[in-house]
């Protein structure tokens, strides 16, 4: 059981406590409105991500996930030395009703939070995943990405791009006659490709978009939908890449190229 319980507030907010932790925190939360603040920010944020766009994540997401969540600590909430923490310095924060800043007055009841992180519905099974990639991308820069490309709800991410004062297209035309198109805004950290009249790829394969790095190294952006006339968002951020590719993988996709680029798009 975690000793700082004022920590365990992110993990309340995603119903990832066992149910004697989330027991004394919730006899804690009664008296503590710094963690009450606390708690219905996180359920606020937790709402912000439901109307992200959905999409497949890429395949170095899981590494970076784990990666980086062994170097966030959620830091708790300041609070006022009350006259018996004066007199025995040292002693582990009261669980006791009344032990924090203020008075609760314009603070959601207990209660109520307890109802709402009930009504969120996650299963036991997910709990420890959601509380550790909740973590993960509040504390990295992508939930921000996502924050960016969601600036204007009526728009959908791609409109966003196409319409960035900071958009720089390419455009490639192949033997046939068709195009493909890739525009990128580095202030909203994403890319989309715009194909018109694009062949269907031989039997058994896809178009596979990549991202490049500086190092010259091709990270996934996803596998394009069949059709000729197509708008697709890359996945993964666009805006630290050098450039962008077409390959053609077996169905499914790859995890890196397979063959050699039958369009390359420069960043530069």
């Amino acid at each position: 059981m975690n000793d700082d319980i004022h920590a365990l507030s992110g993990a309340y907010a995603v119903d990832a406590l066992d149910d004697a932790e989330r027991a004394r925190f919730e006899r804690h939360l009664a008296g503590c409105t710094a963690c009450q603040a606390e708690v219905e920010s996180l359920f606020a944020a937790a709402s912000e991500l439901s109307v992200l766009t959905e999409a497949t994540p890429p395949a170095s997401l899981r590494a970076k996930v784990l990666g980086d969540i062994a170097t966030v600590r959620p830091l708790p909430p300041l609070t006022a030395p009350t006259d018996q923490s004066r007199d025995q310095a040292g002693d582990q924060p009261s669980d006791q009703p009344g032990d924090q800043l203020g008075d609760g007055a314009d603070a959601p009841p207990v209660e109520q939070l307890a109802d709402r992180r009930r009504a969120r519905g996650l299963s036991r099974g997910w709990r420890g995943l959601v509380a550790a990639a909740t973590v993960a991308v509040l504390a990295i820069s992508g939930f921000v990405v996502w924050r960016q490309v969601n600036a204007d709800p009526a728009r959908t991410i791609a409109e966003q791009v196409l319409a960035a004062g900071d958009a720089t297209r390419t455009s490639k035309t192949f033997a046939d006659g068709s195009t493909a198109t890739m525009v990128r805004s580095g202030s909203l950290h994403k890319a989309v490709i715009i194909t018109s009249g694009m062949a269907q790829p031989p039997g058994g394969k896809v178009y596979q978009l990549w991202l490049q790095d500086p190092t010259g190294h091709m990270a996934s952006a996803g596998v394009m939908p069949p059709g000729p006339d197509q708008v697709v968002v890359l996945e993964g951020d666009a805006s630290k890449a050098t450039g962008a590719g077409i390959t053609i993988e077996p169905a499914g996709g790859s995890g890196q190229p397979t063959s050699d680029p039958i369009a390359l798009f420069s960043f530069a």
